[in-house]
This record gives C-alpha cells, structure tokens and sequence, in this order.
C-alpha cells in the first residue's frame, strides 16, 4: 500500500513512523498529493483539510488518524499596525489553507474583514514554516492554532487521511492506526532535551488521531468554508466504516484533554 504526505511541518515525525514500520510513502506538496490519488498512482493521501473537504463528493476520509493541534508555531499573523484598525492581509497564493483560516480569526475573533494582498505592505502579514518569527513580542504575533481554538474550542485540523470515493478498505484503517500510534511515540519523544517552541509542539500540541473531538473541529472549519465562499453548499463529508467494525485499538479511542 501506498500513502502520499502532504509536505507540512508535522508530517516530519509522520515520515519518522512510516519509515519505522516499513510504509511506502513519500512526501510531497498538497496538490501532487492529490494528483497522485486521482491517477491511482497512490492509495492513500494526507491532505489539508480544505482540499479534502472541497472534493468530498470524490474523496472518503479513513479513520485510524489526521493531524490537528491546539497549537501551530510554523503559521503565525504578523502585525504590522494596530490590529483593530487593519484592512490588508498580505499572503500568497499557494497559502490556501492558512489565508482561509487567517481570514475567519481576523474577522470573528477580532471584528476586521482584511484585503487580501500579495506584494504590497499590509496591516498584517501571514507567515508560514521558515518565515516565522519566534523572537518577537508576543503582541506583535498571533498562533494561528491557538487563535482558532480561542474562537471554536476545538483544535485546528490541518489533514486528513483520503481514499478515492468507494476504494475505502478496512486494511487502511488498520494501515493508519498502526501509523498513528507509531507516530504518537514519535511525537512524545521529539527531541525531549530541546525547548524551542518548535520542538514543544511535538511533544505538547500535536494530535494525530481522528477522534470525535477532530470530528467536531472538521464539521466547525466545514461550515466556516460555506459561510466564507470557499464553498457554494456545505460538503458533506464522508468517512470510511470499516466492514467488520470491531474495538478499536486503544490509539484508535477518543482521548480526554485538558483542553476541553
């Protein structure tokens, strides 16, 4: 079997996992991904959230695990000026999902609705991965993992796990929760003698399993995209059951947080 990663900072300790346990995967950006999933050159893929969500009626999502977080140090809003008063956003094109999410947090945690802009100066600014800032004064950033669960109360989604519609098997599901319990030792264990935020989110603010609390933060990003015209009606998305549903493993269950 065959699984294509969505080339983002988590899937770091997902490759980690997969290399461990033996599964054919590579990594590569969202749109390869999804190219290599529509021409059956993959079984599997990771993709973001948005991507997942705006092909529901062709994709099915596999239980056994996603990628969420209460946290996200690699995306943060730069803020230029006073906040309250900002008009612009400056963003990329390729920064779909994270523009999206920018958006919702500006305007319904902070009442602005932001022109998006790419090349000129703006109010504030998205910045991804390398470009973030870890030395600035907390006033001057937003978390955009934190600021989402600050507005919904649950943590940010950023991928799924996605078959083509139909091609669903139990294998993998099974497939996937051997990988995520891999993975979540992985995690727990990232570099534990280190302390930059980076390596904290690891240990700390990464969740890898989809449970009804993901569920939840899937169903809250999915009216978000309808009501900000991502969207033109609410996908309704569909998740794989395994034919012979039986307990899931103990990786597999709902975890309690002390974030709820």
């Amino acid at each position: 079997m065959q699984l294509a990663f969505w080339n983002f900072p988590p899937t770091e300790c997902l490759q980690v996992a997969a290399d461990s346990l033996g599964i054919d995967s590579e990594r590569l950006d969202a749109s390869r991904c999804k190219d290599l999933l529509y021409q059956n050159q993959v079984d599997l893929a990771l993709l973001p959230i948005t991507v997942a969500l705006n092909a529901s009626d062709e994709l099915d999502i596999i239980p056994g695990g996603a990628v969420s977080s209460w946290r996200y140090p690699f995306a943060q809003i730069h803020i230029h000026s006073d906040l309250y008063q900002a008009k612009t956003l400056q963003s990329s094109p390729d920064q779909v999902l994270e523009e999206f999410m920018a958006r919702v947090i500006l305007k319904e945690h902070y009442g602005r609705d932001v022109k998006i802009v790419t090349r000129q100066s703006a109010d504030v600014q998205l910045l991804l991965e390398d470009s973030v800032q870890f030395d600035l004064d907390s006033n001057d950033t937003l978390d955009i993992g934190q600021e989402w669960f600050e507005l919904s109360q649950y943590p940010m989604v950023w991928g799924v796990y996605c078959c083509l519609n139909g091609n669903g098997t139990d294998a993998m599901t099974d497939l996937l929760n051997q990988l995520t319990h891999e993975a979540e030792v992985t995690a727990h264990g990232w570099e534990a003698s280190l302390s930059m935020p980076t390596n904290n989110f690891f240990r700390e603010s990464l969740r890898l399993r989809l449970d009804d609390v993901a569920i939840a933060g899937i169903t809250a990003i999915r009216d978000f995209m309808y009501y900000y015209g991502l969207t033109e009606e609410l996908p309704a998305f569909s998740i794989f059951t395994p034919e012979n549903r039986q307990q899931q493993p103990w990786w597999g269950q709902d975890l309690e947080s002390d974030h709820l």
